[in-house]
């Protein structure tokens, strides 16, 4: 059964990113989903997925909103970032070159967590983590 213990709507804007990102990652802690000197991957995480529905999803266009939901379901915690862009097929991104600035959320995405998928339906990114799968310096894949 799943249990939602976090919800944001945001506009597509940077400006609201950081405080629903913090208070997002507080929540975690709360809830015992990740330790409190272990938030840099579940961080990194949010602020890439809800970067790329403003920028890529939404593409700044302020009326459009982004909706961050963090539920709670046995022992997985899943993520879902709801934007109002075209869709994408997180399996067609590539890594970006070597050299390239940008373009590296997604692969960090999927290499943090456990599960990583696009509702192209929902216009909605799907993350799932194991609780604690970043305690003391353990990725959710090791």
């Amino acid at each position: 059964m799943e249990r939602t213990i976090f919800y944001s709507e945001i506009p597509s804007s940077t400006e609201a990113l950081r405080p629903t990102v913090e208070s997002a990652v507080a929540t975690l802690v709360a809830y015992g989903w990740i330790d409190a000197e272990r938030v840099f991957y579940a961080h990194l995480c949010l602020e890439e997925a809800l970067v790329n529905a403003i920028t890529h999803g939404n593409q700044f266009e302020e009326e459009r909103k982004v909706r961050l939901q963090i539920q709670e379901s046995n022992d997985h915690c899943i993520f879902r970032i709801w934007d109002e862009g075209k869709g994408f097929h997180v399996d067609a991104v590539d890594p970006p070159d070597d050299k390239a600035l940008g373009g590296r959320g997604i692969c960090l995405i999927k290499h943090c967590m456990e599960d990583v998928a696009y509702d192209n339906d929902e216009h909605c990114l799907v993350m799932k983590m194991k609780r604690k799968a970043w305690s003391k310096g353990v990725s959710s894949h090791e």
